[in-house]
């Protein structure tokens, strides 16, 4: 039965029994199942089913509110037991951004495992916010901000990890087309394309002497991985709004053209997320350390020989 109680707080905080399902690791029928033997043990409806979201009912939301508390309670003293050990050994589930998990995460987990061969990972490529989504060790994502910028309230400990200025930029058939924007504002009557987690999405902030311009640009295309709005822009499909380590090779070899150049964009920051804990698992604090290090390393590298290339 716990095992399923626990199962129901996975559909509650996803809102679907197939992603609880997929992230419990067991089939959609045998979720529904233990869904239905759930309630009938309980003796009273737990969830309200539609075609499109399952959502909890009155005593639904009273059990995950108070077992939520229970679960994350049993897996602290979990984690303690398991941190009476030194030993690097158990799984590591991360939730990451696309940009960061093919650029930099890949290699770290490689590096990692070669010299830790008992540490399992469990890898979640997405660029939404998983505070309530996944039940993960770390979570990898990114924002904008600017100067002024407010983050949001978490109960997550942030470590910023990378960030860097966003440039606003387009190919060159694209402005031999349709013209290239002197402010801001002109940007509404272009193609643009824009990433849903960054800057409230289709809203893009700039500054130029203290004051600041929020553009509601045209939707043309929405993704949420910054290596497709960065193809499209490069085949004349619109605007991007890219991180300028991303196209600094095609700005190079004149394939992307940097616009409103005269204003201070927003910068592109990418952190690590993770929950507040008195005891760690060695096999997370060991890893945290690790992957902040070789973030720095790895940025560093990189900037090395793009400045190789350069010259």
């Amino acid at each position: 039965m716990l095992n399923k109680v626990v199962f129901f707080l996975h559909v509650v905080r996803s809102g679907s029994l197939s992603e609880a399902a997929k992230q419990y690791g067991i089939s959609a029928s045998a979720g529904s199942r233990w869904l239905n033997e759930l309630e009938e043990k309980m003796g009273v409806g737990l969830v309200k089913r539609t075609t499109r979201k399952i959502s909890p009912t009155q005593a639904g939301l009273h059990l995950f509110e108070q077992f939520s508390t229970i679960n994350n309670q049993i897996n602290d003293v979990f984690n303690e037991v398991q941190n009476l050990s030194n030993e690097d050994k158990g799984t590591i589930k991360i939730a990451s951004t696309p940009l960061f998990a093919k650029h930099f995460l890949s290699q770290i987990i490689g590096e990692y495992v070669h010299e830790n061969p008992f540490i399992n990972f469990v890898v979640i490529e997405t660029a939404f916010d998983v505070d309530h989504v996944h039940d993960v060790d770390f979570a990898i994502r990114a924002n904008a901000t600017y100067r002024g910028f407010q983050d949001k309230d978490s109960l997550l400990v942030k470590r910023t990890l990378l960030h860097e200025p966003l440039t606003v930029c387009c190919s060159p058939s694209y402005i031999k087309k349709y013209g290239k924007p002197i402010y801001p504002h002109d940007l509404t009557q272009h193609l643009c394309l824009y990433a849903t987690t960054l800057v409230g999405g289709n809203k893009w902030i700039f500054e130029q002497d203290g004051e600041y311009n929020t553009v509601e640009i045209s939707q043309t295309v929405e993704a949420d991985d910054s290596e497709i709005l960065k193809n499209i822009a490069l085949a004349g499909g619109g605007i991007a709004y890219l991180p300028y380590s991303l196209i600094q090779r095609s700005v190079a070899q004149g394939k992307l053209v940097p616009i409103l150049n005269n204003y201070i964009s927003s910068e592109f920051e990418l952190s690590l997320y993770f929950k507040p804990r008195k005891h760690m698992p060695a096999r997370c604090a060991n890893f945290k350390d690790f992957l902040i290090q070789r973030v720095e390393d790895l940025s560093l590298e990189k900037k090395e020989r793009k400045e190789k290339v350069g010259c």
